[in-house]
Formats: structure tokens, C-alpha cells, sequence
């Protein structure tokens, strides 16, 4: 992948299931961090998809889902959604995504109902919160061009997941789930921080 010249964002989460341990300080108030879930993840590259998500649920039993989606710009065509993450039940990965498997997705900035599949598996869910809890920036491109990106990671995530041979299952991460939207349209209706990228 460090090679290989598509796709030119390239993403990591080495700590799909993190817990964390300190404390931080923030206006001379010390809050304690003690066993806080969360995620570890890295992504890096010459140029950013056309228009990405990034879907992140952690439940209290450690099962986790961890996806990202793109549409890629090749020339003047740019790809239909392409999927890559897992899905962690009871300690198992399951891979999802990838070439030929199917996707659906219909998002927008507050919200994303999606399909998606692997090796034996469906995962349909969605994942939403209040437009005032998201927050909003400039993405820039290496190159020039930008992205309005908005992101809340206090979201509400439901999952359905169907197996080939096993019962289905429901996950379920209420205020904890991080949703994610990077965008080239600006009428979103979302507030973007005056902080310049770069």
C-alpha cells in the first residue's frame, strides 16, 4: 500500500479498540481520563478522496466496527463508493469491503445509513447526532483543492449484522460513535472553524 499508487489516501487504526488512561488539562481544569474508550488511527497520502466517511463504534463488550468509504477521482470519472475497514465480534475480525463487494451508503452532514459486506457477512446500520455537536473545518489537498469536512465522535450508531450460519446481531453505541464527512460542497449548513489548514 505505501507503494502502490492508488488509492493515494492511504488509512491505519492500529488501536481499533483503545482504552485510555491520564488525565488532561484544559483552562487550568484537570479532567481524569480512566479506562475512556476510543481509537487509534492514521491516514496519509498525496491527495484525499473525491468524498470520504469515516465510521467508528466501540460497544461496552469491546465489539467494534471500523470503516472508511471513498469515491475515488480517476480523471474526469469519479468511482461509485468504495469500502474498507472490519467489523471485531467477540474478539473475531471480519474484513469488509474491498473490490467487488457491495456498498450502499446515503448520507449527509448529520447523518449515514450504509450496507456493507464482506466473506459471509452484511453489516446494515446507520449512525446520526444533533447538527450542534458536530464540528467542522477546511481539508486541504496537497495540491491546492479543499474539502469542507465535518465530523462529531459523540454520535449514535445501530448496526444490524447478518452472518452466513449464525444468528444475527445488533450493535449498538449510544454518544460514542464517530461519523465522519469529507465534502467538496459548501451549503451544508454546518459551521466551519476559521482555523486554516495547513
Amino acid at each position: 500500500m505505501y507503494r502502490a499508487r492508488l488509492p493515494r489516501t492511504k488509512l491505519l487504526s492500529p488501536l481499533p479498540a483503545a482504552r485510555f488512561e491520564g488525565s488532561l488539562r484544559v483552562d487550568g481544569r484537570t479532567l481524569l481520563v480512566d479506562g475512556w474508550r476510543g481509537v487509534i488511527g492514521h491516514n496519509w497520502g498525496t491527495r484525499h478522496a473525491e468524498r470520504w466517511i469515516w465510521l467508528h463504534g466501540l460497544t461496552d463488550s469491546g465489539d467494534w466496527l471500523d470503516a472508511a468509504l471513498g469515491k475515488v477521482k480517476l480523471g474526469r470519472v469519479t468511482t461509485p463508493w468504495v469500502a474498507s475497514g472490519a467489523l471485531s465480534l467477540g474478539g473475531r475480525r471480519h474484513a469488509l469491503g474491498g473490490p467487488g463487494r457491495k456498498v450502499e451508503v446515503h448520507e449527509a452532514p448529520d447523518r449515514c445509513a450504509f450496507l456493507l459486506t464482506g466473506k459471509g457477512l452484511r453489516v446494515r446500520g446507520s449512525v446520526a447526532a444533533p447538527r450542534k455537536d458536530f464540528v467542522g473545518w477546511v481539508y486541504a489537498d496537497p495540491d491546492g483543492p479543499e474539502h469542507n469536512t465535518v465530523n462529531c465522535s459523540i454520535a449514535d450508531m445501530s448496526v444490524q449484522v447478518e452472518r452466513d450460519g449464525g444468528a444475527p446481531l445488533e450493535l449498538v453505541v449510544q454518544g460514542g460513535a464517530a461519523y465522519e464527512l469529507g465534502m467538496r460542497e459548501r451549503d451544508h449548513g454546518m459551521s466551519i472553524q476559521p482555523f486554516p489548514d495547513g
